[in-house]
């Protein structure tokens, strides 16, 4: 599979992604499937000083790194897809991307989200689209490293409704 990898990571590329993710798994590509990032020539731009050197990196819309995954155009290469929301990657999936797994690194806590491992907060939205990637079949694991134990977050998403109750926060 020329996708290694699917992360959902807010911060998109940055360290753990290019020191922890890019060197353990060979990749070669990372292709930032956002329509906000692919709109904005700067952060594309930062973007790019962040690859190591002999990694492309290609900032796509959403709909149009689906249509690149379906047609296979990453075959021959070991492919990072990352995506700043689990919204995005129902979207990829949804677009008809072959997602089978989806990496949870960086959801990180703000206003309206609760924290559900270290490093993954979430809120309604997140976990409706989450459920829905489960629901579909997709293995949900949470890992901000590769040398990490991976966590099932499937389980972490019954329980989010009573953790985000008990906190007292709002649906958003």
């Amino acid at each position: 599979m020329a996708v290694e990898l699917l992360r959902i990571d807010d911060r998109l590329v940055h360290g753990q992604v290019v020191e922890g993710w890019v060197k353990a798994l060979r990749i070669n590509r990372i292709v930032v499937a956002s329509d906000t990032v692919e709109a904005d020539d700067t952060q594309k731009a930062l973007y790019h000083l962040a690859v190591p050197h002999g990694v492309e990196l290609a900032c796509l819309s959403v709909a149009e790194t689906a249509k690149e995954w379906k047609a296979n155009r990453w075959k021959n290469e070991r492919t990072m897809v990352l995506v700043s929301t689990p919204a995005e990657a129902l979207a990829l999936f949804d677009a008809g991307s072959p997602v089978k797994s989806v990496n949870l690194g960086g959801l990180h806590f703000r206003a309206g989200r609760v924290q559900v491992l270290k490093g993954v907060s979430l809120d309604d939205l997140d976990v409706k689209a989450l459920q829905k990637l489960a629901a579909k079949g997709v293995l949900l694991e949470a890992r901000p490293l590769p040398l990490d134990q991976p966590v099932d977050m499937a389980q972490y998403l019954d329980h989010w409704k009573e953790e985000r109750d008990a906190l007292g926060e709002q649906p958003r």
